[in-house]
């Protein structure tokens, strides 16, 4: 999700709406170009949207800014979608649940947390729901607190109809957490949309300064397990047993898969006398604007795309403006990829994560407070 830019329009604005009834200087002059150049650098780059047949919809109504959401089979007596909601806008009320959504009527409802840490702010962002081995149900959730410009990963036991924290973890590698992942072991890994939470231009500049961190259990240590991406952004991997880690940019413009290498075969390692394990990339397919991923078996993923970076902050700005969705379905081993919704924000804007569970395609979004239920029997 364009965070990033969403946060240089709250701290900046628009010059140019300033400049009525002003003695223009040249500071005033660099601002203006500076403006144009963003227009121009997302505009340009914008392709068409796919053509996609038009698929029967309805929404369903869950608290705002449900940027992510995961399938949850496990831990209550109906399947249910999870969602991460958070206000976004300026001037809406404080808004920061968990969410659950009831497969079998639709139902909405936020899910209490419990037993967190006195004082501990929790502000949802990407997150990621794994069945260990000891057959605990965890939500792993990116939370942030901008004002300690503190960046969390905090992990809570799943109960039918509550959340309980089990630990928060912390690291000066986590600069700007984006999305998260774990495997049934506890292992995790977690994108940085940049070097420096906030910074506008590097994702205007396609600075490779992104990266992806992780956790080990074994050592209880963070380390740098790849770099130099511009947007790093959704990340997955299969649960258990765990595979080959997902990676999505949106200024890179691909879709990556992290290879893992177990240390007694790492190869061109920087130092020899490394023992540590290792990861290489490798591009899977090249697609623009690319946010959340989801799988729909072990080979195929769903991962949705902002096409036109413009829109998404005109809808930002207004509700009134849309931005485009789009969804593919890749196949992470040949790359092929299809898309299979396509629309120019009229049903949903600024589609964030989809996900496929009994003939339904499930959509979520960064802004307003509905998921669109679509149906899609044909992606079985």
């Amino acid at each position: 999700m364009s965070e990033a830019i969403i946060r240089y329009k709250k701290t900046k604005g628009c010059p140019i709406s300033k400049m009525k009834n002003k003695t223009i200087t040249v500071f005033d002059s660099m601002k203006i170009i500076f403006t144009i150049f963003i227009l121009f650098t997302f505009t340009a780059c914008s392709p068409k949207l796919p053509l996609v047949q038009h698929r029967k919809s309805v929404k369903i109504e869950v608290g705002p800014g449900p940027e992510d959401i995961v399938l949850d089979t496990f831990s209550a007596s109906y399947p249910r979608i999870l969602a991460s909601c958070l206000q976004r806008r300026n001037g809406k009320d404080v808004y920061a649940e968990i969410c659950e959504v009831n497969l079998k009527n639709d139902s909405y409802k936020i899910l209490k947390r419990s037993n967190e840490p006195q004082g501990m702010v929790f502000r949802p962002h990407g997150f990621d729901l794994v069945k260990n081995l000891k057959g605990e149900i965890l939500l792993y959730c990116v939370s942030h607190n901008e004002e300690k410009k503190e960046h969390s990963i905090i992990v809570y036991t799943v109960f039918a109809d509550h959340l309980q924290f089990k630990e928060k973890l912390d690291s000066p590698l986590l600069v700007s957490p984006n999305d998260v992942t774990a495997d049934c072991t506890g292992e995790i890994f977690v994108t940085n949309d940049a070097r420096k939470r906030g910074s506008a231009m590097e994702s205007l500049l396609k600075l490779k300064t992104s990266n992806v961190v992780g956790y080990h259990p074994a050592n209880q240590q963070w380390s740098v397990v790849a770099d130099r991406f511009s947007y790093a952004n959704g990340i997955a991997i299969n649960h258990c047993p765990s595979d080959n880690v997902l990676l999505s940019t949106i200024r890179s413009n691909k879709l990556y898969m992290l290879q893992y290498h177990p240390k007694a075969l790492v190869i061109n390692k920087p130092d020899p006398k490394d023992e540590t394990d290792s990861y290489s990339v490798k591009t899977i397919a090249k697609l623009k604007g690319l946010d959340n991923i989801t799988f729909i078996n072990d080979n195929e993923i769903l991962v949705t795309a902002h096409l036109n970076q413009i829109a998404f902050l005109k809808h930002y700005k207004d509700v009134k403006n849309n931005s485009p969705t789009v969804v593919y379905r890749v196949n992470k081993i040949t790359g092929e990829y299809k898309a299979v919704y396509s629309n120019d924000g009229s049903d949903i804007s600024g589609g964030s994560t989809a996900l496929y569970y009994n003939g339904k395609l499930y959509i979520s979004q960064v802004f307003e407070p509905f998921l669109l239920k679509c149906d899609a029997e044909d992606l079985k």
